[in-house]
This record gives structure tokens, sequence and C-alpha cells, in this order.
């Protein structure tokens, strides 16, 4: 069974690790602004390292539950996996706007 010093550990550490990563995801939608496409994807692609560990430590929390059969829920677990849910919209709307400044600098290419 987690104590709730392993398990106040455990959120802050899926919260710090997908704090990065929406950081960088959000690096990559401003270098896209700049039309730096491919420094934008490798933000994203360090965005997604970073978030496995989020995902990783996510997985541990929920294994440890179901063994114990005895689910503990904390705010600052809730708090966590909204960090962790976030952070991979904020990846989705990065490539999104990746794609539209790709757009964008095509038609002013074009003009």
């Amino acid at each position: 069974m987690l104590d709730l010093e392993q398990l106040g550990a455990s959120a802050m550490e899926i919260i710090a690790y997908a704090g990065v990563a929406k950081s960088n995801y959000v690096e990559a939608a401003h270098l896209a602004r700049a039309y730096q496409f491919e420094d934008a994807m490798k933000k994203i692609d360090e965005g997604d390292a970073v978030l496995k560990n989020a995902h990783d430590a996510h997985l541990v929390l929920l294994q440890k539950e179901a063994q114990d059969n005895t689910p503990q829920v904390s705010m600052l677990v809730l708090h966590a996996e909204d960090q962790f849910m976030s952070s991979e919209t904020m990846k989705l709307l990065a490539l999104e706007i990746i794609e539209v400044y790709r757009k964008l600098q095509n038609l002013e290419k074009a003009a």
C-alpha cells in the first residue's frame, strides 16, 4: 500500500515531468511561428521523451493501486493527472500549429 509520502512524491514527479513536456510543446509552437520547423520538431521530440517519464510514473501509481485493491485518490494525484493530460493536449495543439505555419509559409512563398 502506498503511504501518503510515496503518493505525494509520485504525484510531484508526474507534475514536474508533465510541466517540462508542456513547456517544450509550447516552445515548439513558438518556433513554428518563426518558421523554424526543424527546431520545432526537436522540441516536440524532447517533450515526448520527458512525457514518457510522466507516463511511466503514472503507470507505477496505477499498478500499485491495482495491487493494493484500495484506491487512494488525493487532490495532488488528481492535479498530477490533469497536468499529464493537458501536456498531451498541448502536444496535439502544437503539432497542428506547426502544420498551419508550414502551410502559411508555403502560401507566402507562392505569393
